[in-house]
Parts: structure tokens; C-alpha cells; sequence
């Protein structure tokens, strides 16, 4: 029997391709600690086995410094009337995060998605003891806590999302 990387598992979802009848994530501005402007959300990091949303891809903008983050899904909530994803990150937290180069990612192995995750972590949250294993925790770190905004409407057998309208089994942009 062949291993199989649970990285090869996550896959790219652009804003464009998700079910905008409950969320409009097009356009959504995002904003840290201090309701300071970060960037504008690009997609999602969506693991294509069990359809669990693992981070938020946020573009920094800028005209000549445009730079995509991953976000651990924790640590966003979205508010509705204002179309903002609200972070508890700043900005300068931000700045220390590893830079998101998707083509790049489609292809890291699980020590190096480890690694990945190692360096967010730290700049991330830099005191929190949990936060920095060796093991990939995408179930139980309090970085990937399931927004209520992406549980599946039905817990039923077919396991629909009502984000993305099904199971994030594609949206990779391959």
C-alpha cells in the first residue's frame, strides 16, 4: 500500500469558486487587531478528504509589494454587514509569517508543510507552548477551529459544504 502525504491532501479554493448564497467572499476586506487593513482574501487552503477548511489566503495588495499569507482559519470571524474577515493578528505579527507561493505549496511534502506551519506558528502566536509540534494538528490545534460560517448545513451521509457546495475534492486551479 502506497503513503500518502496528507499534504498532497490541500488544495487551493479561490473566492471565485465558492457558493457566495450564504457569504459574498469576493472583495472581502481583511482586518487585524485595531480594525488595521491587511489585505483582501484571495481563497482558501480547504483539506480535500474531509472538506475542512485548514487556512484563509489573504493578498496583501499593494501596487509593487503584494504579498499572499496563509491565515489559520482560528483565528478569523466574519462580520457580515461590514463584508469583513476579522483577524486576531496584527499586522506586525503578520509581517514575520512565511510568504504563501501556491504553486510552491501544491508540491511540499509533509516535513516540509511541518516546517511551514513550525514558522506561522511562531509568528503567529509566540507564546503559546501548543502551538510549536512536531506533528501536523489540523484537527486539534486551536489554529484550525471550524468556523461556524463553513460547517456543513446537513451532517448527514453526503457530507456537503455550504461554503463550497459540495466536497472540496477540486478548486486547486490545476
Amino acid at each position: 500500500m502506497d503513503d500518502v502525504r496528507y499534504s498532497s491532501r490541500l488544495r487551493f479554493l479561490d473566492t471565485a469558486h465558492l457558493d457566495d448564497s450564504t457569504v459574498s467572499f469576493q472583495s472581502l476586506d481583511v482586518r487585524g487587531t485595531g480594525d488595521e487593513k491587511l489585505g483582501a482574501l484571495d481563497g482558501f487552503i480547504v483539506d480535500s478528504g474531509s472538506g475542512r477548511v485548514c487556512y484563509a489566503v489573504v493578498d496583501s495588495g499593494g501596487w509593487f509589494s503584494s504579498h499572499r499569507f496563509l491565515l489559520p482559519i482560528g483565528h478569523a470571524t466574519l462580520e457580515r454587514e461590514r463584508h469583513v474577515m476579522c483577524v486576531d493578528v496584527s499586522k506586525a505579527a503578520l509581517s514575520r509569517f512565511p510568504e504563501f507561493d501556491r504553486d510552491r505549496f501544491q508540491t511540499f511534502s509533509d516535513d516540509e508543510l511541518r516546517a511551514f506551519e513550525q514558522r506561522m506558528a511562531a509568528a503567529c502566536c509566540p507564546d503559546d507552548n501548543d502551538s510549536i509540534t512536531p506533528a501536523l494538528a489540523f484537527e486539534s490545534r486551536r489554529h484550525y477551529t471550524q468556523p461556524a460560517w463553513w460547517k456543513s448545513r446537513e451532517q448527514g451521509a453526503a457530507g456537503g459544504n455550504a461554503v463550497t457546495g459540495g466536497n472540496a475534492t477540486g478548486g486547486n486551479g490545476s
